[in-house]
Formats: C-alpha cells, sequence, structure tokens
C-alpha cells in the first residue's frame, strides 16, 4: 500500500481522527485478490487484536504503508505475507494503524472481508496453498511466456 501526498494526512493520521480510510493500492503483493492502483481499499482502525486471515495495514520501520495477510496469531506479534509473496513477515500490535474490511473490485464490485463467504473461503485457501507458492510461482513464469510468445494471437495462422 502506497504513502498518501505528502500534503496530506497519512493514512495512520486519517484512521486515528476519523477510522476509516479509502484509497486506492500500490503494488502487487495482494494479487491475485487485490490489483495494483485498480481496487479502491476500505480500511478501518482495528479495536481488537487481530485473527488469521485479517489483512492488516502496518508501518514498516521505514515508515512504508503495507497491507498482507494475517498467517499466523502469537501473542506478542503476527506472522504475514502478502497473496503474492512468500517472505514471512513479523508484526507487533503497535505497528498496525488498520485493518482492510472491504475493497471495490475495479472501483465497481463491492466485496466485504467481514461477511462474505466467498471471499472468506478464498483466503482460507490462500494460506493453505503458502506451502506451494514456490511451485506456482516457478511455473508462473515459463507458462506466461508460452502465452505471449507462443500463443498469442495469430501465432498459429
Amino acid at each position: 500500500m502506497s504513502k498518501i501526498n505528502s500534503n496530506e494526512k497519512s493514512i495512520k493520521e486519517i484512521l486515528d481522527s476519523v477510522g476509516t480510510y479509502t484509497g486506492l493500492t500500490s503494488g502487487t503483493s495482494m494479487k491475485p485478490l487485490i490489483h495494483n492502483q485498480r481496487d479502491n481499499v476500505i480500511i478501518v482502525k482495528n479495536k481488537e487484536r487481530l485473527k488469521k486471515y485479517d489483512v492488516p495495514v502496518y508501518i514498516t520501520p521505514k515508515g512504508n504503508y503495507v497491507m498482507h495477510r494475517v498467517i499466523e496469531v502469537h501473542e506478542d506479534h503476527y506472522v504475514i505475507v502478502g497473496d503474492n509473496l512468500l517472505n514471512r513477515e513479523y508484526v507487533t500490535d503497535d505497528m498496525i494503524c488498520g485493518v482492510l474490511v472491504g475493497f471495490y473490485k475495479n472501483g465497481k464490485h463491492y466485496i466485504d472481508c467481514q461477511n462474505s463467504k466467498l471471499y472468506k473461503l478464498y483466503s482460507k485457501i490462500w494460506v493453505a496453498l503458502l506451502p506451494v507458492r514456490p511451485i506456482y510461482f516457478a511455473l508462473r513464469k515459463p507458462f506466461g511466456w508460452l502465452k505471449r510468445h507462443v500463443f498469442k494471437r495469430g501465432a498459429c495462422d
């Protein structure tokens, strides 16, 4: 998730004062669910400890805003991974400024992260597939190349 323009309030300041932040995401770490500069997220200030599958917005020590999924909850930290990543991150409660409650897919279709059964199923499946993601990522590149170069429109004509 990107920072807001420096002449405006930060995401944390907005959440602290208003309680809700909406905006476009920046980056590919939450693909295939949330896409760069295309999907509008709704973040609220979290009032309780996060649960497995929640998607918090947290601030890194360098001051960057990140939005990734909780895969483990521990007493003093969370283990968090982006849906399109492999590396685990260790985040404490004091780093978290909000949690994803919903988003507009392509700016049109609203996904309710708290009540949608389909979204909850996606979250559980995607976290369960974490051990096989390296295989998926390894196969994705050659298949993408084949799709672009061999199966492109008119290649077989």
